[in-house]
Formats: structure tokens, C-alpha cells, sequence
């Protein structure tokens, strides 16, 4: 049961306004450490969600929109973006370090956690390149809104009972008070009072004054006072303070959806897949660790969603609960960097340089750079499918399933043109000789101008599904595997071959046209179609310089363009319910298992 009580104030009670700042955005200047406890209820499944009704109070009103982002700008002038994610049950307490975890799964009843409503707040620092990323993570319940976590910083913070942000009942008048404990096993108490009062257009003004005290003397480590102003789906929008006697002020506003940050030093060339010593390529395995300034390390909780890319300084993003996670792979380990929270249920997941690119279920394409940064967000009319190509002059080409196609600059999110082509696209547009071309789910092979996206030219191929562009080509592959090359000129048939099956993937490399399907793999010359060789794998494609991998559901292939057997690395069996991802890295290959397990095979 919370320590906190909330009251009704009459106005003549109300007191003088403070200005103080939240103790979960700054560090304390105070350090503790502790042994590292083991969470056994790590392993609650992320499965367990179940839907629960609207918990918060009023409070429940001022949290941010899944997916939102706001701009912040310290009154020296530093700013930081903070990413917004809403969840219902216990994901994202999994992704906690176990030590910060530990408490609140072994103070809240199981039934409370499968519906516990959390809201979590990512802070990506943008001009403190030695600032590590913080998340705080706040549970809305009967108290109201409460902060449960802040990890990440030099000292971490978990709270029991939850600090309370906002009370149940936050309206003009209200007042509050609460202690208990800041930091796990009782190495730092906390007091806190509060008063809300009005600030217009349905926002409040949260005056708390919190004190942070040495546990076994009573001595005042640190007094935090602060003055938020909160607006019904926004959050805070202002926020000045005093912390340990320094004043402290934040201007904020909403992320713009384009501009790239005014980043101009991002690296936009596409990775390089140098496997010229494939031939030693072995498997590690790798572990998935969360490594905490505060809270320590501890081992990944939450499994991964089957979506991961790999940027071109080797970094792994995956999907792990329906927002993103980083990673830096070194040796055997890898260890999770900076969070993300697009919004909404991923749909892709790619890369090129340093920028990752995710799709989501609200229609929107949004950028990353490689600290985890929202560089922009763009929104479509309909959803889109897969994953964007790369084009000239730092630029992608996407599609929506409604067939809307875009030239977007990939470090601003500036949409360079845009056209309808009024049909329903599910696959990435192909380009090259300086065109767009997109297969719609009718078999049309339609083909925009690059620079202008006006019409070029369409065919009809039946069953065709997929293109890629290439050493002056335009390669098609059909639901049923068979492949056409067309003449970019004018879409006319330059050779077509037969296969059996469900293609899944086509790729031009090296003077080679070359197929994966469900029933194997084959490899024609780009020139004039004759079929060079034949693979047995039906899994995954990749191309990298000279060399290419083919996956089967038990090994990897890693043959030249002629088709000889370089090397084949046996990974055995995934588990029954695993899934798996194989992404190349710039010097071999990576296996990411949903069972939060991974392989890296390379010399």
C-alpha cells in the first residue's frame, strides 16, 4: 500500500510556488552500490498482457500519446528529445535491469502485473555526446501517475512506494505528501510533498518539494524542488526547478516531424559486407546482456520480436516488445545501448549507414540515428509493408500498401516527391537506372522516374511479385518463383525462367541473377539467362561484395557468384516457437533467436 495521501486543499491554504526540477531527469550528486539480486520472475512471459480499464484517475489524462516525442532545452542551452511508450502489462518491466525490477515483481501480485499500466519516457541527450540515454518508467494506478524507475544515469533510482507525480484525483487545489524508498534494499529514502494548481487550457501546475535522506541518519542528502506544468496528452511542457541549489529550466515542445535534427555528420552510405574470409567462418554464441551504470548487469528478459537490422558500424537494433533496442556485439556479448519507441506495432525494420528506419501500424516511417535519436517522423496515407530502398544522393524510396510512393531525404525526412500510384503495393520498390519500380499485388510491374516520379512505363507479369534493379536490369521474381529480366528501357522481357514452388527472395550480383524459394535456390547469367548452378537452400538470401549467403532452416551457404562452395556452417535446429533472424554484419553473419539467443558466425 502507497505511503502517500492525497487531500483537497481550500485556496487559502494553497502555498507559495516553488520552482524546482524532477529528480528522475538529473543525476544526484550522491553514489551507493549493492549486491546484484536475482529476479526469478524474469521469466513472467511477455504473453501474459491481458486488456485492463483506463487506471490513473484524472492523472491518466496528462500522459503522452504512445510513440509522441518532445524536444527539451536546458536553460544552458542543451537539449535532449524524450520518446514517449504506453503499455499494458508486464513487458516492460522485463526490460529492466533485474536489479530495478526486483522489488516491484516481488511487491505486486501476479494478476496486478498481467494489467499493471505503465507509461515510459526515453531521453536521448544531443549535445552531451558522454551522456548515456535514461529511461523513467511511471505506473498508473490508484495513486495516480507514480514513478517507478530511473535507470540508466550515473545513479539509478527505484522507488517503493512509487513517487507520485500526479495524484488520482489532479485538479486545482489538490495536495499531497509521501515517503519511502528511492533505491533498492533501503539505501536511500525519499520524503515528498506536493500541490496542484491551475494553469489554463486544462493544464496544471505539479509544485513538489522532494528530499532524498540518508536512510540510517535522517541527514538531507539532496532537496529537489520543482515546478511542472502538465497538459492533457502532452505531458510536461514546462519545467524549472532547483536541484541542490542550482536552478534548472526546461522550454519544451513538440518534435518537429522533419529536419534531421540539423544533423549533417551522419553516416548515410550503405553498409559493406566484406566476407573474403568466409572460408574460416565458425559460430560464437552470443549473449544478450542489459548493463545498467546503477543497477549492474543482468541478462535480457524480454524475448525479441523476429525484427532486427544491422547498421554500418555493426550495431544490432532489434524489435523486443514492440519498441527498439540497440546493441553493441563485441567477442560473445552483446550489450544493449539506447531504447526507442516508434509508436504503434513495428511492422519493418531496416538500416542503411547509421540510420535505422522502422515502419509502424499508425502509418509512419520513422528515423533513428546512432544514438538513438528521432531524426524524423513521416506519416503515409496507409501502412507501409516493407522496407524502404536505397537511393542517389542520400535519399530512400518507399510505398505504402495504398500505393502511395515517396523520394524521401534520409537525414531530414523531407519528401523529395511524391506520387499515387492508386493500387495496393505490399513489396520494397526496386531501384536503378534511374528508375523506381514497384510490383503491385495484381503481377503490374510499374516504373516511376527517379528523379521526378513521373511515369516511365508498366507491364503485366502474372504472379509477379517482387523486383530488384541491378548491372542495368530490372529482375522479377513471381509468387510461384518464376523469374523475368526486364529491359529498364521499356519493361520488355529480355529472358524469363521457369521454377517450382513459392519464391522469397531475388537478388543481381556479380553478372548473376539469382532466386531463393521454397524449393531451393538457382542462379542465372544476367546477360542471357543461361542457369549457372543450383543451392538447395529455401530459407534467406544475402548479398555481400563478392560472395553470397544462402540460408537453410539447419546451415549457411557462403558461395562466390559462380556458384562454388566457399563455406557451410552448420547452426543445427531452432528451438519448437523460436524464430530466427539472419542479418549479414560487415564481416560475417548474424542469427538472432526470438528466445533472446543469438549466433555470430564470421572468421
Amino acid at each position: 500500500m502507497s505511503d502517500t495521501t492525497t487531500v483537497a486543499a481550500e485556496p487559502s491554504e494553497q502555498p507559495a510556488a516553488l520552482t524546482p526540477v524532477s529528480p528522475l531527469r538529473r543525476a544526484l550528486v550522491w553514489a551507493a552500490t549493492f549486491a546484484v539480486v536475482a529476479v526469478g520472475t524474469l521469466g513472467l512471459a511477455a504473453s501474459d498482457l491481458a486488456p485492463a480499464p483506463a487506471n490513473g484517475g484524472r492523472a491518466a489524462r496528462f500522459v503522452p500519446a504512445d510513440g509522441s516525442a518532445m524536444m527539451w532545452t536546458a536553460s544552458d542551452g542543451t537539449r535532449s528529445i524524450h520518446e514517449n511508450a504506453r503499455d499494458t502489462g508486464p513487458a516492460m518491466l522485463l526490460e529492466l535491469p533485474a536489479n530495478a525490477a526486483y522489488g516491484i515483481f516481488s511487491d505486486t501480485p501476479e494478476h496486478a502485473l498481467r494489467s499493471i499500466d505503465l507509461w515510459r519516457e526515453t531521453t536521448a541527450f544531443l549535445d552531451d555526446p558522454e551522456s548515456s540515454a535514461v529511461t523513467s518508467l511511471y505506473v498508473l494506478d490508484d495513486a495516480g501517475l507514480s514513478l517507478l524507475t530511473a535507470t540508466g544515469g550515473t545513479v539509478g533510482f527505484a522507488y517503493s512506494p512509487a513517487l507520485v507525480m500526479l495524484p488520482a484525483d489532479a485538479r486545482p487545489g489538490v495536495t499531497w505528501e509521501g515517503e519511502g524508498d528511492a533505491m533498492p534494499a533501503g539505501l536511500l529514502h525519499y520524503t515528498t510533498r506536493g500541490e496542484l494548481t491551475d494553469a489554463g487550457d486544462g493544464c496544471l501546475v505539479s509544485t513538489t518539494d522532494t528530499r532524498y535522506l540518508d536512510p540510517d541518519s535522517g541527514a538531507e542528502l539532496l532537496a529537489v524542488d520543482e515546478q511542472a506544468t502538465w497538459c492533457p496528452g502532452r505531458g510536461i511542457v514546462r519545467d524549472v526547478g532547483v536541484v541542490g541549489g542550482e536552478e534548472i529550466s526546461y522550454d519544451i515542445v513538440e518534435l518537429p516531424e522533419t529536419g534531421g535534427l540539423g544533423r549533417t555528420d551522419i553516416a548515410t552510405t550503405p553498409a559493406r559486407y566484406d566476407w573474403t574470409d568466409a572460408d574460416r567462418w565458425r559460430p560464437r554464441d552470443l549473449e544478450f546482456v542489459i548493463t545498467d551504470p546503477g543497477f549492474g548487469e543482468s541478462p535480457q528478459g524480454t524475448p525479441f520480436d523476429g525484427l532486427a537490422a544491422t547498421t554500418s558500424d555493426g550495431a544490432l537494433v532489434a524489435a523486443v516488445g514492440g519498441r527498439l533496442a540497440s546493441y553493441t556485439v563485441e567477442g560473445g556479448r552483446a550489450t544493449r545501448g539506447w531504447l526507442a519507441s516508434p509508436g504503434g506495432d513495428l511492422i519493418t525494420l531496416s538500416a542503411v549507414g547509421d540510420v535505422t528506419l522502422v515502419t509502424t501500424a499508425t502509418r509512419r516511417l520513422v528515423a533513428y540515428d546512432e544514438r538513438g535519436a528521432r531524426l524524423w517522423s513521416t506519416t503515409f496515407p496507409d501502412v507501409v509493408l516493407a522496407a524502404p530502398a536505397v537511393a542517389p544522393d542520400d535519399d530512400i524510396v518507399a510505398v505504402s500498401v495504398d500505393g502511395t510512393l515517396r523520394r524521401i531525404d534520409l537525414v531530414t525526412g523531407e519528401t523529395v516527391w511524391s506520387t499515387a500510384l492508386r493500387t495496393d503495393v505490399d513489396s520494397t520498390p526496386a531501384v536503378g537506372s534511374g528508375l523506381a519500380v514497384v510490383v503491385d499485388r495484381g503481377g503490374a510491374v510499374i516504373a516511376r522516374s527517379l528523379a521526378d516520379g513521373t511515369s516511365q512505363w508498366s507491364t503485366d507479369l502474372v504472379g509477379a511479385e517482387r523486383a530488384v534493379a541491378g548491372e542495368g536490369v530490372i529482375a522479377v521474381q513471381g509468387v510461384n518463383a518464376d523469374v523475368w529480366v526486364l529491359d529498364p528501357a521499356d519493361g520488355s522481357t529480355r529472358w524469363d525462367a521457369d521454377r517450382r514452388g513459392l519464391g522469397r527472395s531475388i537478388a543481381i550480383a556479380d553478372g548473376v541473377v539469382v532466386a531463393l524459394g521454397d524449393a531451393g535456390t538457382a542462379a542465372w547469367d544476367v546477360d542471357d539467362g543461361r542457369e549457372l548452378w543450383t543451392s538447395p537452400a529455401d530459407t534467406q538470401l544475402l548479398v555481400g561484395d563478392g560472395r553470397l549467403v544462402l540460408v537453410t532452416a539447419t546451415s549457411v551457404e557462403v558461395r562466390d557468384p559462380d556458384g562454388e562452395l566457399v563455406r557451410e556452417v552448420e547452426l543445427g535446429e531452432a528451438f519448437i516457437g523460436v524464430t530466427r533472424v539472419v542479418l549479414p554484419t560487415p564481416h560475417g553473419i548474424r542469427i538472432l533467436n526470438s528466445n533472446t539467443t543469438g549466433t555470430e558466425v564470421r572468421g
